[in-house]
């Protein structure tokens, strides 16, 4: 017996020191592979992987930032570290789990650390942070960030700061960069971000450019490129909002060109800016000299050759000031020197000459209209200057003599129910004395200066309908493929073109030239209709529409583009429209994104002349006599606009 426990002893001995026989080896920890990086579905290689500290994901700050376009910035001193966008700045400190997003401060769950010389900071935080999604892929042990790509959601033309402008609008921060172009005309820009609108081209054919066409040239990523066509070699700048989400390709006023004509009795000096701007001149002595700030401008010419004359020696160009931009012109004169200055749009005109004297100033009625005749003798500049409210206009002739006789009339009276009178006022300017021929109207109405100066017989055309001569442009909404608001079988289309073309035939007989952007049931492009005003200068655009909403909402109203002159011409549309129909009266309505108002640079309104889901207003609108009300009120509106009536 004593043999047999003594093995069995051996046996509990070994197996007391030795544990391990008594159990299974443990298993082996799997080998993780180094966790991955995709960005926008790209693998980014990086020389130190992410890593997991308290379940948090860490990854290399510099090679995250710097794919999603942002700066990254190490201060040793402090241990901070920088990261800068367009529109955001972030601040993180080594071990530290405050940071600081635009000056808010905000707290991590896990502080930046640093990790073979390289800062190491949380995955979400600063994805997120950057704009973009985070999603972690355990199974791949992937970190997968995808940015948010930008969007271009709005390509227009409008007067930014006084400056005419290509603007491109998008839902998050635009970057761009210029491109080569092909050719000194053309402004060419990428747009990192998709191109998200339908509008696609900008066709305007005014003083700066012919056209804009905007177009996808990459998907992924994706990149909007725009193109500019210029007139000849206009300036230009390219700005962002202080929100960085609009682009904005500014084009500068230029004085573009300076033109010497002489002969024995005078000289004339012609100046030509891209746009019309406003001017100040004054006169300098000891030397004597007239000097001229074009406001508004840049110097885009050298000074002209000035042939051999008696009057000046010297013409100097200067940029004086830039934002704002001056050019400063000086003329050096010789001796004595009669000068007068007038404008004409966007020619400026200086004429050093003798003194010549006004002799007659005589006003010629007609059943229509009323004449205002001046007889001078010698040719002389002058220039009109209208003034709605007061019903006045006038005609300023610089640095002449004036006729005894005339002087000692001081005021004439007319009385024909165009003309009430017309006063004649002398006026010391800084050199010689200035005529001022004050036309004092019964009615603010149009008018025309038949004679371009200078000339020696002067002519001024007061019309009795403040509709001759006007360039009107009425524009019926939607048409064709688009059949704008429906009430059963009943298309908006159709009842704006009916009201339009009566419309048109109100103005015409009160002798304004109108222009259909659509007599007919056609699709026209928002932008040409807008186009088509500004083709043409048009002195006013009348957009004709009809509204829809909840079965309950009834009345009319009448929206307008932020600007002065828009919102005076609707109002006036908006009260003459209510007193003809007799719906409620919504006002006016101001709506910035309208293409119609926007984007035309004369006056307009968009008349919604009722509610097409009112059964009221839809039973009225289907008969011809509201129709002819609504086209009636449109045009009454219009004209109390020229005349300056605010009823």
């Amino acid at each position: 017996m004593f043999r047999k426990i003594i093995p069995v002893a051996m046996l509990v001995f070994i197996f007391l020191c030795f544990p391990s026989f008594g159990k299974a080896a443990p298993k082996a920890k799997p080998v993780l592979k180094p966790i991955e990086i995709y960005i926008n579905g790209q693998k980014v290689e990086s020389d130190v992987a992410p890593i997991i500290v308290n379940d948090r994901t860490l990854v290399p700050l510099r090679v995250i930032s710097e794919n999603l376009g942002a700066s990254v910035y190490w201060d040793n001193t402090q241990r901070m570290v920088r990261i800068t966008t367009s529109t955001k700045t972030i601040l993180l400190k080594i071990n530290d789990k405050k940071a600081v997003i635009n000056d808010r401060e905000v707290v991590l769950d896990t502080p930046a650390t640093i990790v073979k010389d390289r800062t190491m900071v949380p995955l979400r935080f600063i994805g997120e942070s950057l704009g973009a999604e985070v999603f972690w892929d355990n199974a791949q042990r992937r970190v997968i960030i995808t940015r948010f790509q930008p969007k271009v959601i709005d390509f227009s033309y409008e007067v930014v700061n006084g400056k005419p402008s290509v603007v491109l609008r998008g839902d998050s921060p635009l970057e761009y960069v210029t491109q080569p172009a092909t050719s000194k005309n053309q402004i060419a820009i990428d747009i990192k971000g998709q191109m998200a609108t339908e509008k696609n081209a900008l066709y305007i054919y005014d003083d700066f450019i012919e056209k804009a066409i905007m177009g996808s040239i990459q998907q992924d990523p994706p990149v909007t490129r725009v193109v500019v066509d210029l007139k000849g070699g206009v300036p230009y700048e390219i700005n962002r909002s202080e929100d960085k989400n609009t682009i904005i390709i500014s084009f500068i006023n230029t004085l573009s060109g300076v033109t010497v004509d002489s002969d024995d009795q005078r000289v004339t000096v012609n100046l030509v800016t891209t746009q019309p701007t406003k001017i100040n001149y004054f006169f300098l002595s000891n030397p004597d000299r007239l000097v001229m700030d074009i406001n508004d401008a840049v110097l885009s010419t050298s000074p002209p050759e000035i042939p051999r004359n008696n009057y000046i020696k010297e013409i100097r160009l200067g940029q004086f000031t830039v934002n704002p931009n001056t050019v400063r012109v000086v003329f050096d004169l010789k001796s004595d020197i009669n000068y007068q200055v007038f404008q004409d749009k966007n020619n400026i005109s200086v004429i050093f000459s003798k003194v010549n004297t006004v002799k007659r100033v005589n006003v010629e009625s007609r059943e229509e209209s009323s004449s205002v005749r001046i007889t001078a003798s010698g040719e002389i500049g002058y220039e009109i200057k209208a003034d709605k409210s007061n019903r006045q206009l006038k005609l300023v002739i610089a640095g002449v003599a004036i006729d005894k006789n005339l002087l000692e009339q001081e005021t004439i009276d007319v009385n024909d129910g165009i003309v009430d009178y017309v006063d004649l006022k002398k006026v010391k300017g800084p050199k010689n004395y200035n005529l001022e021929v004050i036309i004092n109207l019964s009615l603010f109405t149009s008018y025309e200066l038949t004679t371009t100066p200078p000339s020696s017989e002067i002519e001024l055309v007061i019309y009795k309908s403040p509709l001759q001569n006007k360039i009107i442009v009425v524009d019926p909404g939607h048409g064709g493929s688009d059949p704008g608001a429906e009430a059963g079988n009943v298309q908006e289309k159709n009842l704006n073109l009916d009201i339009a073309l009566k419309l048109r035939d109100l103005l015409e007989q009160g002798g304004a030239k109108v222009l259909m952007t659509r007599d007919k049931d056609i699709f026209v492009n928002l932008y040409t209709r807008a186009g088509i005003a500004n083709e043409v200068k048009a002195d006013l655009f009348i957009s004709i529409h009809n509204n829809a909403g909840s079965s309950g909402t009834s009345g009319t109203e009448t929206l307008y583009y932020p600007e002065p002159e828009k919102k005076a011409l609707a109002l006036c549309i908006q009260k003459a429209l209510v007193k003809s129909i007799g719906l409620p009266d919504r006002g006016i309505v101001e709506r910035p994104g309208l293409v119609v108002t926007r984007e035309t640079r004369m006056p307009s309104a968009l008349a919604e002349v009722a509610f097409m889901t009112n059964q009221g207003d839809l039973s009225l609108l289907l008969t011809d006599e509201f129709r002819q009300k609504a086209a009636e009120g449109i045009a009454s509106g219009i004209i109390n606009y020229l005349t300056g009536r605010a009823d």
